[in-house]
């Protein structure tokens, strides 16, 4: 289960918009450092923030994670799941590991390609290196959280793709960015407390907070996600 979900995620014709996106962020990243003198850590956090951790992370979770058992429920390829001896629910855990995987090498990726435009254009050094680091460990966490919701929602709803916008674009990424007590509920804003914790520059040192308590919860909201998901996938009646 967890090799055929993964093999699937891995061809699916998507990888060309990640290219794509990849390509994309390196260019801005890239013109940025051109203006800048001696690879500017504040700067090249900031842009590595809002790029590849706020708007990037929540979409590409959305887009994977949502369509992920959906897709497979619609055209009714989930049939062998279905029919399968193994628990649904076990299975339901084999797609989320599945997702993570993809989701987080895609996500480290576009990231990695970002930092170089930045930062191989005007020097790196030992910071530079453990701001990259930094980040592609909040983007392992950010995909492990957001997995766990966007799969579920796949599940629960027949339309996740509207609600799943909403959510991403109105309350993770606007809400979760602005410093406050309403955004300490969001995803994204845990996150980022974390984040405050590794990284001493650029816009996420505004995130502050108790990076264990943001880490907590963003654990239990990761198992009550995998819960419903889970009990949902496998009580869901398949036509």
């Amino acid at each position: 289960m967890l090799r055929f979900s993964s093999r699937k995620l891995l061809l699916n014709r998507r990888w060309v918009i990640v290219a794509l996106v990849a390509a994309l962020v390196a260019v801005v990243m890239g013109y940025v450092a051109s203006q800048t003198q001696g690879g500017d850590l504040d700067a090249g956090s900031t842009l590595l923030s809002a790029l590849v951790l706020t708007f990037l992370l929540p979409v590409m979770a959305l887009i994977y994670g949502a369509s992920m058992i959906r897709n497979e429920i619609d055209d009714r390829s989930i049939t062998h799941v279905i029919t399968s001896p193994l628990d649904r629910r076990v299975s339901y855990l084999g797609y989320y590991l599945s997702l993570i995987g993809v989701l987080a090498v895609m996500l480290v990726i576009i990231g990695l390609v970002g930092w170089s435009a930045f930062f191989l254009y005007s020097g790196s050094g030992a910071e530079a290196l453990s701001l990259l680091l930094s980040y592609s460990l909040l983007l392992i966490i950010g995909a492990i959280v957001y997995s766990s919701l966007f799969l579920a929602l796949g599940v629960v709803l027949k339309q996740p793709i509207y609600l799943g916008l909403l959510y991403a674009f109105v309350w993770e990424g606007l809400i979760g960015s602005v410093p406050g007590a309403i955004g300490q509920y969001t995803v994204m804003y845990n996150l980022k407390v974390i984040g405050a914790d590794l990284i001493h520059n650029g816009s996420i040192v505004d995130f502050t907070g108790d990076a264990g308590i943001a880490a907590l919860s963003l654990a239990v909201f990761t198992i009550v996600m995998l819960v419903i998901g889970a009990f949902v996938f496998w009580e869901k009646e398949v036509p």
